[in-house]
């Protein structure tokens, strides 16, 4: 039970924290334009793409697709990973993707008080959640540089 736990903390726990990871104030609508962006840049997704590495993260190392598309199959989460960062990257959006072990530091970091989460721009957000009020596409181009 206690290897459960710590597998179950290293593989959930570690791709929602970091100093490069956001935190919002505000809630928003689900499946809006803020909803899809705040899944990207408040999750990381760690070392993917084989079958093997995939197994042995228990195919929770797709943390962004995971909470892109929750219902799709593992399967899809390998196949769509590609695609989520080339759109990321597209769109100035930071998509995280790094060593479990180095999420790990990150986490513990935060857990001891040497770092914090970073506070999403109040600015940026009530324009995104009025953009979404409005079913209007989001402009997102500067969420990377923050």
């Amino acid at each position: 039970e206690v290897m459960t736990n710590m597998h179950g903390f290293l593989a959930v726990v570690t791709n929602h924290a970091g100093d490069d990871m956001y935190r919002f104030s505000q809630s928003c609508r689900p499946f809006s334009g803020s909803f899809y962006l705040r899944q990207v840049i408040a999750s990381v997704d760690f070392a993917m793409g084989t079958n093997v590495v995939d197994f042995m993260h228990g195919w929770l190392n797709y943390q962004i697709e995971h909470h892109l598309w929750p219902n799709l199959s593992m399967l899809s989460y390998q196949k769509s990973a590609p695609m989520v960062r080339e759109i990321c990257n597209k769109h100035g959006i930071p998509y995280i993707k790094e060593n479990v072990f180095i999420r790990l530091k990150k986490t513990v970091d935060i857990m001891v008080g040497l770092s914090s989460m970073r506070q999403f721009p109040a600015v940026y957000e009530r324009k995104f959640l009025e953009l979404d009020a409005q079913g209007k596409p989001l402009k997102a181009q500067a969420v990377g540089k923050h």
